[in-house]
């Protein structure tokens, strides 16, 4: 093999450009073997599902005309904001809120509970007496 400094290099760059290409058919071979509907950062910590609000979102903000900057203006995030919800990444719980409110969408909706996760508590009804013994006194109330 020729010690030519120019094909070392060259022969560098099309193992590092292969490795790539390698990893990311092996990715596409995992992602098309999972369940269909599972988003790719399925885990074990909460998320939201942004690429279902970027396709929810996508027609609304086409609808509108105006660009994507006046539009992130109004709604009160940034232009880059809006760009990652297209494109299915994750931005701040407030962003998504934010965006949730001026679409007139649910944000809850697209909420990805945990795995494993059980389900939500329902909160206490208000003006419920306590008609059990104390655990401090000892007396029944």
């Amino acid at each position: 093999m020729s010690s030519d400094p120019s094909i070392l290099r060259a022969m560098a760059r099309l193992r590092k450009a292969l490795e790539k290409r390698m990893r990311i058919d092996d990715r596409a071979e995992e992602l098309a073997v999972r369940e269909k509907g599972r988003p790719i950062r399925a885990g074990t910590l909460a998320a939201y599902d942004t690429a279902a609000l970027g396709r929810k979102l996508r027609p609304m903000l086409e609808f509108d005309g105006r660009g994507w900057r006046a539009l992130a203006d109004e709604i009160g995030v940034t232009a880059p904001d809006l760009s990652r919800v297209m494109a299915g990444q994750d931005i701040a719980a407030g962003k998504i809120f934010a965006i949730c409110d001026w679409a007139g969408l649910d944000a809850r909706a697209f909420y990805r509970a945990p795995l494993g996760a059980p389900k939500p508590r329902k909160r206490p009804r208000r003006g419920r007496m306590f008609h059990g013994k104390s655990t401090e006194t000892g007396v029944r109330a």
